[in-house]
């Protein structure tokens, strides 16, 4: 994180803070304990959004490890990543995610090409495209 959004993210925690000690002096009529009893509720919601999103970050990665899906490295092999998609539930939104963040397309997009399959005539000139890249030694 930049110092710019950690500045952003302070500046909304101390607002939420101000706001909540606002509501909280109403029904507790000490500013003090308002001001105590707003910095620990807020403190205990920010621990938990980490908490949250740490645990949601550890659970994606390790179900890209299910399919031989190394994050670190960051490349991915299609054949898993079909094989991912077509697995169902949780693991299809996330080869759909994947597929959107690298692909910088929509949901719909990447929906879409997952289903499209390549036909043999596709197949073929793939290939004869590869191969003609690739330089014969003369003997």
């Amino acid at each position: 994180m930049d110092n710019k959004t950690k500045l952003r993210l302070g500046g909304l925690i101390l607002l939420t803070t101000a706001v909540l000690s606002l509501i909280i002096v109403l029904i507790v009529d000490s500013w003090p304990l308002a001001i105590l009893l707003a910095a620990v509720i807020v403190a205990a919601a920010a621990g938990g959004f980490v908490w949250t999103s740490r645990r949601q970050q550890r659970l994606f990665i390790e179900r890209l490890k299910k399919f031989d899906i190394d994050p670190e490295k960051g490349k991915v092999n299609e054949a898993n990543l079909r094989r991912m998609y077509h697995s169902g539930g949780q693991y299809q939104k996330d080869a759909v995610t994947l597929i959107c963040l690298a692909q910088k397309c929509s949901v719909d997009e990447a929906h879409a090409m997952f289903k499209k399959r390549p036909t043999r005539q596709e197949i073929n000139q793939m290939a004869a495209k590869q191969s003609r890249g690739q330089k014969r030694p003369h003997r």
